[in-house]
């Protein structure tokens, strides 16, 4: 999905959340959205996608404001009340008559979890969330494809999205088994993505072998990461990524079926693009 003009106000709002959450003073905030504006005029690429020009604009406002990981408190905050949610979790696709749905519904309630969009006001329901996701009819309705294509994959690449998330993504691990899958998180922060390391603190590691991207982008910039990642991603009989800034990024490149992109609507522009309402959620056949 290629940036669009209505990202401009929102790629701002997010380095404002950026540098607040950084601890950003009135006097540093100012000046990172003024360096932030003249970095936005002079890199604006139409032909790229919104994670690849965002990209550089949050690696100035954490350097700007002197903090390599500015969500780092909220990921372990998001990570430990997600841990707390798992055990129920667990049980929802044990009693579930589609254990598979369910676990879909479950990893995607998790995308809710996002501080790139800025509307999180200070905090996420994640318990309503999941409440709401589990009867929600899907607005793209890949799961029976993907369930098919699990049964047959010898090799699963799982691209994960945001520290908390990760926790929403074990009850689907443990169905995929963890002999055939790999799990990429980031090499290096980059709003609440998770980490290799945030990913491990919410036990990633207990179901898939566990890798880095190479990369500290929002989304999947395949140019972007590294030769381990990018063989797993070659090889995969199966790919499912998770959240927008993977659709954003892979819609990039040329459909060859074998991408699954679970995540919710979080932005006007993807809602255009897609013909979705926002929060709507998606299965993507790729």
């Amino acid at each position: 999905m290629k940036i669009h003009p209505d990202c401009r106000p929102c790629l701002l709002k997010q380095m404002e959340t950026t540098a607040k959450a950084a601890g950003a003073d009135e006097e540093t905030l100012q000046k990172v959205l003024e360096g932030i504006t003249v970095e936005l005029n002079r890199s604006w690429n139409n032909d790229l996608s919104p994670p690849a020009v965002s990209t550089p604009l949050y690696q100035f406002a954490s350097q700007m404001c002197g903090v390599e990981d500015p969500f780092l408190a909220m990921k372990v905050r998001y990570t430990r009340e997600a841990l707390k949610l798992l055990p129920k979790l667990e049980k929802l696709v044990q009693k579930s008559s589609d254990p598979f749905d369910t676990a879909v519904r479950i990893s995607i309630a998790g995308n809710i979890i996002d501080f790139g969009t800025g509307e999180h006001g200070g905090g996420f329901d994640m318990e309503e969330t999941l409440v709401q996701f589990l009867e929600k009819p899907f607005f793209q309705n890949g799961v029976d494809e993907m369930r098919e294509k699990v049964s047959k994959a010898r090799t699963i690449l799982y691209i994960g999205d945001n520290a908390g998330e990760t926790v929403f993504d074990r009850p689907l691990l443990g169905l995929l088994g963890p002999d055939r899958v790999v799990y990429a998180a980031k090499e290096r922060a980059i709003i609440n993505d998770a980490t290799v390391s945030d990913a491990a603190l919410a036990g990633i590691h207990l179901h898939a072998r566990l890798i880095s991207t190479g990369a500290g982008t929002p989304g999947t910039i395949l140019e972007e990461c590294s030769a381990l990642f990018r063989d797993h991603f070659e090889r995969a009989d199966l790919v499912i990524a998770k959240g927008q800034g993977n659709f954003e990024t892979l819609t990039e490149l040329t459909p060859d079926g074998r991408i699954f992109m679970l995540f919710t609507v979080k932005c006007p522009v993807a809602a255009d693009y897609l013909g979705a309402a926002m929060r709507d959620m998606v299965v993507m056949k790729w």
